[in-house]
């Protein structure tokens, strides 16, 4: 579904990572952690296709991908319901003549009871608690029926209780839909029984881990301990 060959990627010009290789396949739940300035979202943007390789190739065939940002990265300035939110990305993601004649409100409403996030579609999205904001970003990339999530930073500004009602929630839609997830997180403990690989980066490269590894690292992320 995915293959990276000594890819390097950054900005300007500057790598901040090189020479990452790694394959994800249909079904995989990979879960990518690191300390910060690591290039965990460089990474993630890159397989996205939100930054073009310095050196090397990556490899997407012909997989959709739903990405799912940071809730705090969204502009709160657009005066938007959750489900007009998720009606505006999935349209974003369709062919002009579609978003004319195909009727999705359907589609979008499942998408929002997929993610548990029906009772809220009607709210103002910059009234929505952080935790009901990721549900409506999650149901936006799921609208536009995605072969792979890719997500940033999913549990990030929630409290303990709602990271694991999230990772719980990703654990069901991963194991009903057979979708591949690749995810960024600095919260291990929700994803620890739900992911299959763990991947961690830093210093510009990557690593593959065993879960047992990974959680020492993420508890210790100094290389040297």
């Amino acid at each position: 579904m995915i293959a990276l060959r000594d890819l390097a990627l950054g900005y300007a010009g500057a790598a901040v990572i090189e020479g990452v290789s790694l394959e994800v396949a249909a079904g995989d739940f990979v879960v990518i952690g690191g300390p910060n300035g690591g290039g965990k979202t460089t990474l993630l943007r890159g397989i996205a296709g939100l930054l073009d390789p310095l050196a090397g190739s990556i490899t997407r065939g012909h997989t959709r991908f739903g990405y799912v940002p940071q809730h705090t990265t969204v502009d709160l300035a657009l005066p938007l319901s959750a489900i007009e939110m998720v009606e505006l990305g999935a349209s974003a993601c369709l062919p002009w003549w579609k978003t004319l004649v195909t009727p999705r409100a359907s589609f979008h409403r499942q998408a929002l009871r997929d993610c548990q996030a029906d009772a809220f579609a009607n709210k103002p999205f910059p009234a929505l608690s952080g935790g009901q904001r990721q549900r409506v970003l999650l149901a936006r990339a799921l609208a536009t029926a995605p072969d792979c999530l890719l997500l940033d930073e999913p549990t990030a500004g929630v409290d303990r209780p709602t990271q694991h009602a999230l990772a719980t929630m990703l654990g069901t839609l991963h194991r009903s839909s057979g979708r591949a997830v690749v995810l960024v997180t600095h919260q291990f403990a929700p994803f620890r029984d739900i992911a299959g690989r763990f991947v961690w980066v830093q210093d510009g490269s990557l690593r593959e881990l065993s879960a047992a590894d990974f959680n020492r690292r993420h508890d210790h992320p100094d290389p040297s301990s």
